[in-house]
């Protein structure tokens, strides 16, 4: 009788490969999706891919005071909740024009000192921000996000749509959130999807920025055999 050795791993994914001691008799276990050879030997290997997400947020003057403390605080609370789902998250603001503040990382020393030097003035060049975001996720073997936060319609709103637009060609997912001039439709058209573009009241705007956490997706594997 051969004799069979299993190593979970991770427990929470489902994820089992039992190997015998007949190296043709290697299997492998995803949730209720099993993987066996046919008739010789195989080897498995998991890669796990990277996934990277970008705070895109609103910097323009009329998000002065307690708006853009509440958009600091949630971008802080959501960036620790992306690094437990295994995202990198990058940093960039926008007023008048849009500021590149960090690549995307999992140090929160360094996104929380960039998100804290956050200002507001000037006006709204969305546009900007968002290809800036995606000249920086042009990564096709990753899983990429980007998220917006902001309280009204940006300078030009066809620009914004047009470079949201190219951005979701390459296969990234744009997440919206909302406030006081900001407006619903055009967050929900700029958004993947209308659901994932979303208005609040200014008294929640902090808690909708760190939720948008939950609505990143699972990030991308691949299984090589």
């Amino acid at each position: 009788m051969l004799k069979e050795t299993a190593l979970l791993i991770n427990k929470k994914k489902g994820v089992e490969i039992v190997k015998t001691d007949d190296s043709s008799r290697i299997s492998v276990t995803i949730g209720n999706t099993t993987l066996k050879p046919q008739g010789h030997p195989t080897s498995v290997r998991f890669e796990k891919q990277t996934a990277h997400v970008y705070l895109i947020m609103d910097t323009s003057g009329s998000m002065v005071g307690d708006k853009l403390e509440q958009a600091k605080n949630g971008a802080m609370d959501f960036a620790k909740d992306a690094f437990r789902k295994e995202y990198a998250v990058g940093l960039i603001s926008f007023n008048t024009t849009a500021r590149h503040l960090c690549e995307p990382t999992y140090d929160i020393g360094l996104l929380k000192n960039q998100i804290r030097e956050m200002h507001a003035t000037g006006s709204t060049n969305m546009a900007e921000a968002i290809k800036m975001a995606h000249d920086h996720l042009r990564r096709p073997d990753s899983t990429q996000v980007i998220v917006i936060a902001t309280d009204g319609l940006p300078d030009n709103a066809h620009d914004a749509l047009k470079e949201a637009t190219n951005a979701k060609k390459d296969k990234i997912d744009i997440i919206t959130i909302g406030t006081d001039d900001a407006d619903q439709e055009f967050l929900k058209r700029l958004a993947t999807r209308a659901e994932l573009g979303k208005k609040v009241t200014r008294e929640v705007f902090s808690q909708a920025i760190s939720s948008a956490s939950n609505l990143l997706p699972p990030p991308k594997s691949i299984t090589k055999r």
